[in-house]
């Protein structure tokens, strides 16, 4: 419980640094990408899902919310990291026609699979019936779709991290980690099938990899607002 509050605190900090800029109307995509994501971990946090679930008629639906809102975030954030790279095959891939496929594909057959489990037992990703083999496909399912974005846009942070510019670089960094965790993510997901004790080391993962990812965002958005006070200041 402990870590997973304190990777929701991380995330809203992080996220919080947006709100500004948002509020003027700039980079409001990048922030909405931010709280989506955020409020997606923070829906899972014990101490919130558990009351809010029970609002729902179904048991766990919030779970479903929950994984909505990630991967809209994450394909919000994914579209706009490859606009950065001015990469437009690879954005068609994220937020295209076959992105959109790959979104709708996944969530779908998560939906399917809540569905047929008709489970009743209160339980993130539907922890409560791991027991069940298609409880634990459902969790695995989740993490398929950051992975897809991860290996879309690996190759393109991987160029960034031999930039001139530092900003750059240091963008790079936080991206490669977090991307690279979201494979080890969908490997773990791929192990607990056999091996449920595995995800609880899923979970934190996850955790590090959307804190990573976030780090990233921030750093771009911190170098680029700073290139635009000194264009301002040289202007006047």
């Amino acid at each position: 419980m402990l870590t997973a509050n304190l990777i929701a605190v991380v995330l809203v900090a992080l996220a919080l640094t947006r709100l500004p800029s948002a509020f003027r109307g700039r980079n409001a995509l990048i922030a909405a990408a931010a709280f989506a994501i955020v409020l997606a971990f923070v829906l899972i946090t014990p101490g919130v899902y558990g009351p809010l679930d029970r609002l729902f008629p179904i048991p766990n639906l919030l779970d479903l919310v929950a994984k909505l809102l990630l991967f809209t975030g994450l394909l919000l954030a994914s579209t706009q990291v490859a606009r950065a790279w001015n990469a437009p095959t690879t954005q068609r891939r994220v937020s295209g026609l076959p992105g959109a496929a790959v979104f709708v594909g996944l969530f779908l057959v998560d939906v399917v699979i809540f569905a047929v489990v008709h489970t009743t037992t209160q339980g993130v990703d539907l922890t409560g019936d791991f027991s069940s083999p298609l409880a634990r496909l459902y969790s695995t399912v989740a993490t398929a779709y950051p992975a897809y974005l991860a290996t879309v846009l690996l190759p393109h942070v991987r160029q960034g991290l031999t930039s001139t510019q530092t900003s750059t670089r240091a963008t790079s960094r936080f991206l490669f980690v977090g991307f690279s965790l979201a494979l080890l993510r969908f490997a773990v997901a791929l192990l607990t099938l056999a091996v449920p004790g595995a995800y609880g080391i899923g979970q934190v993962i996850s955790g590090l990899a959307a804190i990573f990812v976030a780090l990233g965002l921030a750093t771009a958005f911190f170098a680029r607002f700073g290139r635009m006070r000194a264009a301002a200041r040289q202007f006047n």
